[in-house]
């Protein structure tokens, strides 16, 4: 159809074009073009000119296109240019290929449309260059894994905050400078100011507290921490508790925000029930003897109390040396009692006998914890002075109904020295059993508690029939 001379687009025709401007048009809408023979052989290249591949592509020419493909982008061609070749070209969506990287050129993915041209089977393949898409997705994942580490740091910088402020004995308070509104506080604080942690989040400290002095809490506190000269303010809480109350001002996320650092004025601890106060009294004045031994028996402190079971002078005479120099039985008790705590963490009752430094012995009751407070465990003993109730105590392991009713019917039927024969034995065997339970059944510790050779252990033990009770055990 012709307009004024000339041909247009509106009656579906196509005006004729020159060869090489066609050649020229598609280098310009393509990065680079490929015409290519039904078996995937190139049969010519254009690249764009404007484009930033600098790539020899002219060497591809009378190649396999696969030949210049990457191993996992050779099976998807194939299969995209059966699919075009098979007449399924509405269907055939454009594909990503990787190529090879060659000495000036690294690996580069192009995305490449299929379209038919002419009859001899001939396939033209538009390319665009996805390195520019690359890049960017590159970025995109850079970014995030560093706003992931980012998120990372932000979560260890809490959780080291959450265990400072928790192991932190004075009260500690995070507020806003100019609303004085409670953002983060440590348990210390909630026993000071008595109070639930849910009261104070998202509370105004001047409803909490006010100063014992006229003026504006927030303002006296700002003076103070202006002035930088660590003075507190004394507060009063709503129970009637003073505080002195010492703030530090700091800027984050550009709004100025406090610091408060709260003291109970009268020095009282922050447990409401004095728990320190009380230990310490305890083992100052207490009635029975208290020592701390590390795992290998030396003593760490003693009271007066053991001073005064062991009569020695005073403290210095006792630290460093092992407990084994008090104990009836040196190293045999310090193993039972130390294995013992160890094993179950507590020695509830332990009887021996303690050694003074003039040679007296004394029976002794011992409760052993152990503790894990520093960098070694510790031992703690508590001894008492057993020597009145001894005569009256009755043993743990108790003589059963069946061993009395046997030594009883045995008079009139025996003489008093057979009696008092069968009567040893049952003592005998008591004994036995006690200690091999107190060293957990380790027969050296127990014949040396015993002060017999591992070799008459072992016989009375068969003598008893208490081999068979231990391995049943």
């Amino acid at each position: 159809m012709m307009s004024q001379g000339e041909m247009t687009w509106t009656s579906g025709l196509i005006p004729m074009i020159e060869p090489e401007i066609v050649s020229e048009i598609i280098s310009r809408i393509a990065d680079v073009a490929l015409v290519i023979s039904s078996t995937g052989k190139v049969l010519g290249v254009l690249s764009n000119p404007n484009s930033k591949m600098q790539y020899a592509f002219s060497r591809w020419e009378g190649q396999p296109l696969s030949a210049h493909l990457t191993v996992e982008s050779v099976p998807k061609f194939e299969e995209r240019l059966a699919q075009f070749i098979n007449g399924h070209d509405g269907l055939v969506r454009p594909v990503e290929l990787n190529h090879t990287a060659s000495r000036d050129q690294d690996e580069f993915p192009v995305r490449y449309s299929f379209h038919r041209i002419g009859t001899d089977g001939a396939i033209l393949l538009l390319g665009q260059d996805l390195r520019p898409v690359a890049e960017m997705q590159q970025q995109l994942v850079a970014a995030q894994i560093a706003l992931e580490k980012d998120y990372e740091a932000q979560r260890e910088y809490d959780t080291r905050l959450r265990v400072l402020m928790s192991a932190t004995q004075d009260g500690t308070l995070f507020l806003s400078a100019g609303s004085g509104e409670i953002t983060d506080c440590n348990p210390s604080a909630v026993s000071l100011l008595g109070v639930s942690r849910g009261e104070i989040l998202g509370q105004s400290l001047p409803d909490l507290v006010e100063p014992v002095e006229s003026g504006k809490l927030l303002e006296v506190l700002g003076r103070a921490a202006n002035a930088q000269t660590g003075q507190g303010v004394r507060v009063k809480t709503g129970g009637g508790r003073e505080l002195n109350l010492r703030a530090t001002l700091f800027r984050a996320t550009g709004e100025q925000m406090m610091l408060c650092q709260l003291h109970d004025v009268e020095g009282a601890s922050v447990r409401s029930d004095a728990l320190e106060e009380h230990l310490t009294g305890l083992f100052e004045r207490g009635a029975d003897g208290i020592v701390f031994i590390n795992k290998s028996g030396a003593v760490l402190s003693a009271n007066d109390a053991f001073m005064r079971l062991t009569d020695v002078v005073h403290t210095q005479a006792v630290k460093g040396r092992t407990i084994t120099d008090f104990l009836g039985r040196g190293s045999v008790d310090l193993n039972v009692i130390c294995e013992n705590a160890t094993r179950t963490g507590a020695m509830r009752l332990y009887a021996t006998r303690l050694i003074g430094e003039n040679g007296v012995e004394i029976p002794v009751e011992i409760a052993t914890t152990l503790l894990h407070g520093g960098l070694e465990p510790v031992f703690a003993m508590v001894i008492r002075d057993a020597s009145r109730a001894e005569m009256v105590r009755k043993s743990s392991q108790q003589i059963t109904d069946v061993d009395m009713r046997s030594v009883i019917e045995l008079i009139g039927s025996q003489t008093l020295k057979g009696i008092v024969a069968k009567t040893t034995d049952v003592i005998e065997k008591m004994c036995i059993e006690t200690a091999v339970e107190l060293t957990s059944n380790n027969r050296v510790a127990a014949a040396e508690m015993l002060g017999l050779s591992r070799q008459s252990l072992y016989v009375k033990l068969r003598k008893y029939d208490l081999l068979k009770k231990e391995h049943d055990g």
